[in-house]
């Protein structure tokens, strides 16, 4: 029998000079003990024997001799306690397959492990050298040290899995642990010291779990994960739609997942999240970055469950490009720039969220950027609480904005607003609200402005519900020239100068509000301003309750002025109208009788003149007069039924009107309509022209048109499709919301579908906004009866249908006739003739155009005769104009 043990020695009878010798003699799950010393070999370990260091850790030192020190190919075995040192550039152990145990040995050079080899380094240390884990690997390192490495710490790459457990690497010289390709495996209780370059770095598919880890000093960024560039606009990757986060699951496509990481001091981002990459980030400290805590970019899908950053160099979170974001429980304090900086087209979905003592704005989104953030508190930054500009677009739920040093919540350019039963306390203004895209503020609070509690720009357009104004330092509720708002159920209280300011040409719509203890007037309109006023009540005014300038012409419904010294103080010049008014307790009562007080003004304010807009939103249509737009309807190619029932709504219109100029309530009126039509009928002309009738006879603002599909309406996940149809419809109000092929929200074959979100959300809207806004469903006529019975909502708001017929022959040629008359050319005298032939056999499936392909074919007409022409030496003006049946498509012949 051999013996269960072998014995190595520099010296000294029955024992072994080298290991490698006492490994080849050794029966498999022998014991070699190697006696203190130095030895000079290529040790590989191809059998299951256990090395033991006799004198302790260190006391034996294995040099390799131009190649590996220490070779891995056993299934099984261990080596304890040896001091393995590679020479030049060799590699000081390397693993190709087994599983053999290293345990309380110093290393110094690089450990390579590679092959299916599946190694355990427990309690190791690794000197002047890294730790690589390629091919696929599945090694577990627990409890061990890597440092002063030339190079990146630790690399896992290719397909390796390992497991790393207690890692502590320090000072390496260029990044600290890094997984690249398609690695996987455990990252866990690590420390990363003072690395030269990023101190964790995930690349590529790479998708390992990372949790506790703590990552000091790094020169470069904390913790970078780097996924693949996305495809350029335009083109999609496979399974990208599987990558978007839902309201609940979050990023679980394996992507990788960092929990309870600490980042302290890094040279450059805290977190840098880049390119196509699914990302869950859990429990997560960032302190002292020089650069933005955590920079989410490209086309990142991340999830974010409680993290923190402090005293960021930059903003405290960025998000830009095509990011997309779920986010609870973040807070950020003392930041260099922006709390929160959302920018491009990234999308955030943000709730409990804190950010104080910013040195710029707490939450700034800007370009196409769209946020929903709730349960918000952002304090005490010397700039604005909340920023919306550009296109940016920011629903707020129960945000409390305090201390802000300039605006609480502020909007300007195109940004998009929603804030319900938010709080905005101190700033020198609490809300400032500008540009077209009408902002919504419903049960909002504002208290204690230095100066103006709302501020409306010059221009721009807002509603407030249920909103209430109190302790601002001047004006309680300022619209600017120009603007229109809807006030509805608003409080207005003891501000320090007048409660409502109305600049010259605004339009108003205030109802069911109050106005009590103002400093100076309750309500002072500006010359020549406007405006409706409706069941609302100013008391105890500092000044008269009410000021009317010179040229301005409000009217003025159930308005009741108490308990205060002067009532009305009117410019010998101003124009409002009375209409129940009342007062009590008023010292000098001087409200005037019912009536006009000079002419006779009458407002086009809505259907039920409950107050709509008057000023135009976006890219409102020129004026026209309602005979002018009757006759370019008239004017239209074909159409015959639909310009019978427009011209009945038409009149049907026109006595509403006039009942609402005459003080009678008007009848029910369903002014929402369904297009069904093939494509290229005409249903967006005409739906444009629906709009500016509208306007004309006054029971739309603007008339405008905004036109929509499902792309705009529904989102990608759980909780972006009502935002989305929000802002659509915001832009819309005043005019025509026109949606095309709009059986696409209620899909066949689909039992759950966030199109039915969109679809509630509309109903919604159309009932709180129905004196505001007409909206058109268009599309194919056997589909559009499917999306009406999809919600009984939709059923009892579209009530009539107009069908748009297709274009016979004769129509399409006039069509064409038009096109050449509008271009200056001309058709020949047999050209019309033919062409009729040719649209009479035309095949007319599912994909036939109508007055789109009359259109292409004129267009190819075009494109021949210039062909033709170009080949006739000195062509004349004739020549240029002509269209003959030799530029007709070759299939007409």
């Amino acid at each position: 029998m051999r013996a269960s043990f072998e014995r190595v020695a520099p010296r000294g009878w029955g024992t072994h000079r080298s290991i490698g010798a006492a490994v080849r003699a050794a029966a498999p799950g022998a014991t070699v003990t190697v006696q203190p010393g130095e030895y000079t070999e290529r040790l590989v370990l191809d059998k299951p024997v256990v090395i033991r260091a006799e004198g302790g850790a260190g006391s034996v030192r294995l040099i390799g001799a131009g190649g590996p020190a220490l070779t891995l190919l056993a299934e099984s075995g261990a080596v304890h306690g040896l001091r393995v040192e590679a020479t030049g550039d060799a590699v000081a152990v390397l693993a190709e397959r087994g599983a053999i145990t290293l345990e309380s040995c110093e290393i110094q050079g690089t450990v390579q492990i590679g092959g299916t080899a599946a190694p355990v380094l427990r309690n190791c240390r690794v000197e002047d050298g890294g730790i690589v884990l390629d091919d696929a690997s599945t090694a577990r390192l627990v409890d061990c040290t890597v440092t002063s490495a030339p190079g990146t710490g630790v690399l896992a790459r290719g397909d390796a899995a390992p497991e790393l457990t207690g890692i502590r690497v320090a000072h390496a010289a260029g990044d600290g642990i890094v997984f690249a390709g398609a690695a996987r495996g455990l990252l866990d209780d690590c420390e990363i010291g003072r690395p030269g370059g990023t101190g964790l770095v995930l690349r590529e598919q790479a998708a390992p779990t990372v949790r506790t880890a703590r990552i000091r000093d790094p020169r470069g960024d904390g913790i970078r994960v780097e996924g693949p560039v996305a495809p350029a606009t335009g083109t999609k990757t496979a399974g990208n739609d599987s990558g978007r986060i839902g309201g609940t699951a979050g990023a679980t496509t394996g992507g990788p997942l960092l929990e309870r990481f600490e980042v302290a001091r890094a040279g450059g981002f805290g977190v840098w999240l880049s390119g196509s990459v699914n990302v869950v980030v859990r429990d997560g400290t960032v302190t002292g970055p020089a650069r933005t805590g955590v920079l989410i970019e490209g086309d990142a899908r991340v999830r974010v469950e409680g993290c923190s950053v402090t005293h960021a160099g930059s903003s405290g979170f960025a998000l830009r490009d095509r990011s997309d974001v779920v986010a609870e429980r973040l807070t950020v304090d003392r930041a260099g720039a922006n709390g929160l900086l959302v920018s491009d087209d990234a999308r955030a979905r943000l709730s409990e969220v804190r950010i104080g003592a910013t040195r710029y704005t707490a939450l700034h989104v800007g370009g196409r950027a769209e946020v929903t953030l709730s349960r918000g508190d952002l304090h005490d930054t010397p700039e604005f609480g909340v920023r919306v500009v550009e296109l940016g677009l920011a629903e707020l739920d129960r945000v409390t904005v305090r201390g802000a040093g300039m605006t609480g919540i502020g909007v300007a350019d195109r940004g998009g607003l929603t804030a319900t039963d938010c709080t905005v306390t101190g700033g020198s203004t609490g809300i400032s609200l500008a540009g077209r895209h009408r902002p919504l503020l419903r049960d909002c609070k504002v208290l204690r402005s230095g100066e103006i509690g709302v501020h409306l720009a010059a221009g721009a357009g807002a509603i407030l519900s249920g909103c209430a104004i109190r302790e601002s330092g001047d004006v309680g509720l300022d619209l600017a020239e120009e603007s229109t708002a809807l006030v509805d159920g608003c409080t207005i209280a003891d501000t320090g100068g007048t409660g409502v300011v109305v600049g010259s040409g605004a339009r108003p719509a205030i109802r069911s509000s109050t106005v009590s203890d103002p400093g100076k007037n309750g309500i002072y309109l500006h010359a020549d301003a406007h405006g409706q006023f409706d069941d609302c009540t100013v008391s105890r005014a500092g000044y008269p309750a009410l000021h009317v300038g010179a040229g301005a012409d409000p009217r003025f419904r159930r308005l009741h002025l108490l308990d205060t010294a002067r009532g009305v103080s009117l410019d010998p010049r101003a124009e409002p109208s009375w209409d129940e008014c009342s007062s009590s307790g008023v010292e000098a009562d001087d409200l005037p009788a019912n009536g006009r007080s000079r002419r006779t003004a009458v407002l086009a304010v809505g259907a039920a003149g409950a107050g709509g807009h008057s000023a135009p939103v976006g890219d409102a249509p020129a004026t026209q007069s309602l005979e002018d737009l009757l006759a370019e309807l008239e004017g239209l190619v074909g159409l015959a039924s639909v310009k019978q029932d427009v011209g009945r709504l038409v009149q049907v219109m026109r006595m509403v009107r006039q009942r609402q100029e005459a003080g009678l309530q008007p009848p029910p009126l369903g002014r929402h309509l369904v297009f069904a039509g093939n494509p290229g009928t005409g249903k967006t002309t005409v739906a444009r022209l629906y709009g500016r009738i509208l306007a004309a006879i006054g029971l739309l603002e603007s008339g405008h048109l905004v036109e929509a599909d499902r792309s705009m309406l529904v989102g990608e996940y759980v909780g972006h499709t009502a935002p989305r149809t929000q802002a659509v419809f915001r832009r819309a109000i005043g005019g025509v919301l026109f949606i095309d092929e709009a059986y696409s929200l209620v899909p066949t074959g689909h039992g759950a579908d966030f199109g039915q979100e969109a679809i509630v959300t509309l109903v919604k809207l159309m009932e709180d906004h129905r004196d505001e806004v007409v909206v058109i469903a268009a599309g194919y006529p056997a589909d559009m009866d499917r999306f009406v019975e999809s919600n009984p909502g939709l059923a009892s708001r579209f009530t009539r249908t107009l069908t748009f017929a297709d274009y016979d022959a004769d129509e399409l040629v006039r069509i064409v006739e038009r096109q050449a008359l509008a271009h200056q050319y001309r058709l020949a005298e047999q050209t019309g003739a033919v062409l009729r032939g040719y649209f009479s056999t035309l095949a007319r499936g599912a994909r036939f155009g109508n007055g789109r392909a009359a259109r292409q074919v004129f267009q190819d007409m075009t494109e021949r005769q210039a062909q033709r022409v170009s080949e006739v030496a000195d062509p004349t003006e004739d020549d240029l104009m002509e269209l003959t049946v030799a530029d007709l498509p070759d299939h007409t012949e």
